[in-house]
This record gives C-alpha cells, sequence and structure tokens, in this order.
C-alpha cells in the first residue's frame, strides 16, 4: 500500500532516539571513517546492480539512516559482491536495528576485506578468476624472462604470490627453485591456488551470513554443492572421455577404473562395514570391550548456537576446527601410550548443521582400560574453555557397546551411511532426506578437506587392497594373509599380521613403493634420456607397486598403462561425418 509515497514506507525504518542522533550524525560519523578507508575495487560495469534494485530494501540518506557518506560506502560494499547483495543487505538492516550503525557497518567492512585480497576480489565469477591468473602468472612468466630462472627471478614472484597469501618454498628449505618457477608462470596452477581460497573465503562469509544452518542450508551453502555438483559432473565428463591402455592392448575407461576402485561410494562403504565388524570380531576373540566417543568443539568454534547466529563465535573455518580436534588427538594419543593403552577402531568426522565438525571415535580395548581411557579423553575435551556452560556436558559423550544389544558395526552404520551415500536411511539428524543431505555431507569434506574416515590402530588397509590383488604367492607369512584379504576376512587378516595393537613398524608384510622413471628419445642424438621428474620439474614422489615381506618383493602392479583420449566406435565415426555433412547442409546461424 505504499507503493505512492516517497520514499515508500516499507524503506523507513523506525530507531530510537540515540539511534536517530548516530544516523544523522556528520563529519566524524562512523560510516564516514570507514568510507575513508575502504579500498575500492571494481569488476566491469556490467557487474554493478543498478542501486535503485535495491532502494526498497535498504534505506536512502533521506532515511536518516547515516550519512552520503555512509550510502557511499555500502553502495561500493554492495556493487563489489553482487551475488551476496540480498544477505549483506538483510545482516546489515538486522544489526542496524538491535545494535546500532556503528555494528552494521564494520560487519559489511569485515565481509568486504576477507574477499578481497590486494587487487584480487574472491566474489568475482570463475571466469575472472582464471582471467586474473592468466595476468598473474603471465606477470611472473615476464619476470623469468627478463631475469632467467635464477635466485632474482625467484624473490620477485614469490613476493607476488605472497601478495595473494600463497606461499610458495625455495632456497629457505633447501628445494629447487625451478619447480617453483614453473609453478609461478602456470595460470592453471594459480587457478587451482586461488578456487581453493576463493571457495573457502566465500563459504565462510556464507556461514557468517547466517546461511549454513539448518534453517537455511544443512551442512553447507547451497553456492557449495552446486559448485561441487558442477565438479563431480566435470570429473564424471573426463573420466567418460579418457582411456587407459597397457602394452596388451588392453582398454578401459577411466570410468570403469573408478567404479572398481575404494573411490566408488558403494566400494568404499561395504570396505569400512567390512573392517569395521572385522575389528568386533577380533575385540570378541580377545575378550576386549567397545566404546564409543563423541567429541564436541568449544562454543567459540560454532558459527550457530540456540537457533540464532552464536555471538561468541571466532570465525573459525571448519578446517580450523577440525585442526584442534587433531591436535587434541595426539596429547590424547600420546597420554594413552604412557599408560600403555593401544585403543583400535574407527573415527568419523561429520559436520553439525552449521559446518562444524565434531568427532564420533569406535575403540575396542581391554576392559581394565575402560576407565583410564575415559579419564584421559575428559580431561583433553574440557582442556580448552573447559569450565563455560555446558562444557562437561556436550564435550565427551560416552556410549558403552552392549553386545546384549547390539553390535558396534550396526552402531557406527549409521554415521558411515549418512556420510557416504545416505543408503539405508530415511532422514539424518535434523529430518533431512538422507540421501540430499549425505551429498552436503561430501560437499563440505570435499571443500574443507577434511578426512571423514580413519582408521585407528590396526594393520594397513593399503597391504590389505594390494594382497587383493596378488595373484598367487609362496611365502607362508604372506599367504595367511592373502588367503584372509582374498576371502574379505578383515578380522582373520589382523591376526595374520600379528594382532590389532601390534605397530606396524613390526608388521610382516609392507607397502612395496617404487620411483617410476620416463623414457624420452632425443631427436637428434636418439639417446634415449630417462627422468622421474613431473611436469614441473619436481622429483616424482615413489609410486605403489607391491608388497615387500623379510626383503622379498612382490608385485602387485606390473603392467604399464598410459593414458589416452576417449576413440571414437565405428558408429560414432560414421554420426560425426554424417553431422558434419548435416552443418555443410545446414549451416549454423551466427
Amino acid at each position: 500500500m505504499d507503493g505512492g509515497s516517497i520514499p515508500p514506507r516499507s524503506t523507513t525504518l523506525k530507531v530510537d532516539e540515540s539511534q536517530q542522533k548516530q544516523a544523522i550524525a556528520t563529519g566524524n560519523s562512523d560510516c564516514g571513517f570507514f568510507a575513508s578507508e575502504t579500498p575500492l575495487v571494481l569488476d566491469s560495469p556490467k557487474w554493478a546492480r543498478k542501486w535503485h534494485d535495491f532502494d526498497t530494501f535498504l534505506p536512502s540518506s533521506e532515511n536518516n539512516i547515516g550519512t552520503r557518506e555512509c550510502y557511499s560506502f555500502r553502495k561500493k560494499i554492495f556493487e563489489r559482491h553482487p551475488y551476496l547483495v540480498n544477505a549483506l543487505k538483510s545482516n546489515y538492516l538486522k544489526l542496524f536495528h538491535q545494535k546500532n550503525l556503528r555494528e552494521a557497518n564494520l560487519f559489511i567492512l569485515k565481509i568486504d576485506k576477507s574477499l578481497i585480497i590486494h587487487d584480487l576480489n574472491l566474489s568475482s565469477s570463475t571466469s575472472k578468476i582464471r582471467s586474473f591468473c592468466e595476468i598473474v602468472s603471465r606477470k611472473c612468466g615476464l619476470t623469468v624472462a627478463e631475469y632467467g630462472q635464477n635466485k632474482v627471478s625467484y624473490q620477485i614472484c614469490r613476493g607476488i604470490a605472497k601478495k595473494y597469501t600463497i606461499e610458495v618454498d625455495g632456497f629457505e628449505n633447501n628445494k629447487p627453485f625451478i619447480p617453483i618457477l614453473n609453478k609461478l608462470i602456470c595460470a592453471n596452477w594459480w587457478f587451482r591456488k586461488i578456487n581453493k581460497m576463493r571457495t573457502q573465503h566465500i563459504e565462510q562469509v556464507h556461514r557468517k551470513l547466517n546461511l549454513v544452518h539448518k534453517d537455511a542450508s544443512c551442512y553447507v551453502s547451497n553456492f557449495a554443492l552446486e559448485n561441487r555438483k558442477t565438479q563431480l559432473k566435470n570429473s564424471f565428463e573426463y573420466l567418460m572421455a579418457n582411456h587407459i591402455v597397457n602394452e596388451d592392448g588392453q582398454t578401459y575407461t577411466l570410468l570403469d577404473v573408478y567404479k572398481k576402485s575404494v573411490s566408488n561410494p558403494r566400494i568404499r562403504k561395504a570396505e569400512l562395514m567390512t573392517r569395521i565388524r572385522g575389528f568386533e570380531e577380533v575385540a570378541t576373540q580377545m575378550g576386549h570391550a567397545g566404546e564409543f566417543y563423541t567429541l564436541t568443539s568449544p562454543s567459540k568454534y560454532h558459527a550457530y548456537s540456540n537457533g540464532k547466529a552464536n555471538p561468541k563465535f571466532n570465525n573459525s573455518t571448519p578446517k580450523e576446527v577440525n585442526d584442534y580436534f587433531n591436535n587434541n588427538w595426539k596429547l590424547i594419543r600420546s597420554a594413552l601410550q604412557k599408560k600403555n593403552i593401544h585403543p583400535y577402531g574407527f573415527r568419523v568426522v561429520e559436520p553439525h548443521h552449521d559446518g562444524t565438525p565434531h568427532w564420533h571415535l569406535l575403540l575396542f580395548m581391554h576392559p581394565d582400560d575402560v576407565k583410564t581411557s575415559r579419564e584421559i579423553f575428559h580431561k583433553y575435551a574440557l582442556k580448552e574453555d573447559g569450565n563455560e556452560r555446558g562444557a562437561k556436558k556436550h564435550r565427551f559423550n560416552v556410549t558403552s557397546i552392549d553386545p546384549n544389544k547390539g553390535s558396534a558395526a550396526g552402531y557406527i552404520a549409521k554415521y558411515i551411511s549418512k556420510n557416504i551415500d545416505g543408503s539405508d536411511l530415511d532422514t539424518d539428524l535434523y529430518g533431512n532426506d538422507a540421501k540430499p543431505a549425505s551429498s552436503k555431507i561430501d560437499a563440505w569434506s570435499a571443500l574443507w578437506g577434511i578426512r571423514q574416515f580413519q582408521q585407528i590402530g590396526g594393520p594397513s588397509v593399503t597391504v590389505w587392497r594390494e594382497l587383493r590383488r596378488l595373484q598367487e604367492t609362496e611365502q607362508p607369512e604372506v599367504v595367511q594373509a592373502f588367503i584372509a584379504a582374498d576371502s574379505g576376512d578383515w578380522a582373520a587378516y589382523v591376526m595374520a599380521m600379528g594382532g590389532a595393537i601390534l605397530p606396524r613398524r613390526n608388521r610382516p608384510i609392507h607397502p612395496y613403493y617404487q620411483t617410476e622413471v620416463n623414457e624420452t628419445i632425443d631427436i637428434e642424438t636418439g639417446e634415449v634420456i630417462q627422468n622421474n621428474l613431473t611436469h614441473y620439474g619436481d622429483i616424482k614422489a615413489p609410486s605403489l607397486k607391491g608388497l615387500i615381506n623379510k626383503n622379498i618383493i612382490n608385485l602387485t602392479r606390473t603392467r604399464i598403462w598410459q593414458r589416452i583420449t576417449r576413440p571414437m566406435t565405428t558408429c560414432e565415426t560414421k554420426n560425426e561425418s554424417r553431422n558434419k555433412e548435416l552443418v555443410k547442409l545446414h549451416p549454423i546461424p551466427i
């Protein structure tokens, strides 16, 4: 009903007297201070939405919300980040009403600064980011062309990378500088680095804007989810379009290889459940107790709490919170070892609805060690901010696995399903459909580089997988483990490898790695040149080739595979020729 009013009533905000005085302040106003210090990094004009597009949402200076400097300050920030403008406006007005103008201005200023690195706007489109990477890599290339591949070029190019918070190792760590220079002049290398930084920064902004929680988007933002879907789609197309061929002419698509590997969610889930059930069988044989622990981080690491934004949130990323857990786990593990306690089992990392990770651990141990283990976990769970409200209740939860009520494997199965494919579940903890929820958890894990599942104790799963590839062996120690692995019996494999708590260095079988050497022919001299360098000139990491037992090598990877682009079938070749003829007959309009 306010369409004819000037300005519309929907933009006329009511403020109390103290806010009104602050809003009409001039000269030394809060927003005036920020406006003078905010760097302006504009994209092309087509990126900036017209100001009148958000007149009905954002009060103008006529509405007494700040000065003209405030108007200009907000406008510049909104124009820099058009994809976030609605959320920025909403949070700005909310803070203005709940607190004051200064807090509202500070908030959007912090968001702006988190997305601007030197002259790089991380909220730019992917195409703009790629163009930026081309420019900066070319700048490094010109530097190398001018000064040569030496320390001077390295220092200059390293300085360029440092402007964008990208650290590179070189002379300082006795690493050769030529591979580093080769990376710094490569646009693709720059894009990988900056795009990872960009997606994480944008996701963290979504968390600050209250767009990641159970009432908005669980686990990750919709932006991150769509990015992950695009990434998976591109990966699928790549797997479909590429083949591998060996010296015998056997050819497979990379998709065929993927379907048979642990990268396939179904196979990964089946293998995890096999290993968990195997550990449980070992525990039953040994008379060990099963414990299920849940570790939660201090409140300051949670973006959302009690259905609203957490005022204590310290802006930690999920990766930083997981690092907190890893550091705590090192202390716990050290304390357990000093008490001669050697648990074995699995750890699962999953996100709360706001993206903050927490840990679940299924551990088996001697019954006499249970009490001490709980005390150690409890101590380190409360090591940081242990006196805050609710810490003793929520930081460390314990469930003793009772075989009479259900198996340990059955207890943890729902966590495995939830974090892989959502199968065997109807909904997640927050009532969302389990399969879409598992897709979001996958996006969360990929975005932050968080390993979801990790075995604790026990023999190497790499050896298990290589034994399943082994054709035959005559070594007695290898034969026992081979039979167990080939039959999918993890419990028998654990016992064949020396039991659940034997240190890995004392295990009878170890993975065997070998450095691959590429051979090229010098066209002028005909000389065969061997090298073990990567595309950038780094020394290649050794590749897994098989198993070693008592200095005897059992090779499991004897074939040489090469990647080739997808060849056309006869039918596809005919269709391609027909399509070319159709294009000649019916030119595509431009």
